[in-house]
């Protein structure tokens, strides 16, 4: 009896083990080389930010418009100021950003890199995805430009958007996606 207690002790320590990796054999991801997106990608974020900053620019009006609210000049010209200002920030930051996004495919999964600030890499397993759809704006099909999306298993938040990819490449990779996916069923 003492033995079996022994037995299943040994086998619950076994279990629970937790031994130390070596950081040096670990793989690196510097070696992977990402696609670039498309340049036509810039231009949606550009007039993205530029329909948004305009909408923000006319709030005053709206506002004076509705409430019959003058409000006073040295008001709006520092409400101006600031608009104008973080417009221009967040033009230089898309401009500066933009290089370094991307995306690579490996055997195994999917990689995107974005974020000039925030710099992030997201990594998708193929045995984790459960669809894949594309997606175009009004702006994007104008401009040749789709982005695809990448539905995997978990919750709302999970999942990877590809932007900036011609329509031939998006259905190029949702074909190779889907028929790799197949694999993992």
């Amino acid at each position: 009896m003492i033995y079996l207690h022994y037995k299943i002790l040994y086998t619950l320590i076994m279990l629970f083990e937790n031994n130390t990796i070596d950081i040096k054999q670990l793989p690196t991801q510097e070696k992977l080389v990402f696609e670039p997106l498309k340049p036509a990608y810039k231009t949606i974020l550009f007039v993205n930010w530029t329909v948004f900053f305009i909408i923000i620019s006319l709030l005053p009006f709206t506002i004076d418009a509705l409430f019959e609210i003058h409000l006073l000049s040295w008001w709006l010209i520092i409400f101006y100021v600031i608009i104008l200002s973080s417009y221009i920030c967040m033009l230089i930051i898309t401009q500066m950003g933009f290089p370094l996004k991307g995306y690579a495919l490996r055997e195994h999964d999917i990689v995107y890199k974005t974020g000039l600030i925030y710099r992030k890499n997201t990594t998708v397993p193929f045995n984790r995805i459960q669809h894949i759809e594309i997606r175009q704006s009004m702006i994007a099909r104008i401009l040749g430009i789709s982005k695809i999306k990448i539905f995997t298993a978990g919750g709302q938040g999970s999942g990877l958007f590809v932007h900036g990819l011609s329509p031939e490449t998006a259905q190029e990779l949702k074909d190779f996606l889907s028929k790799t996916t197949n694999q993992y069923e």
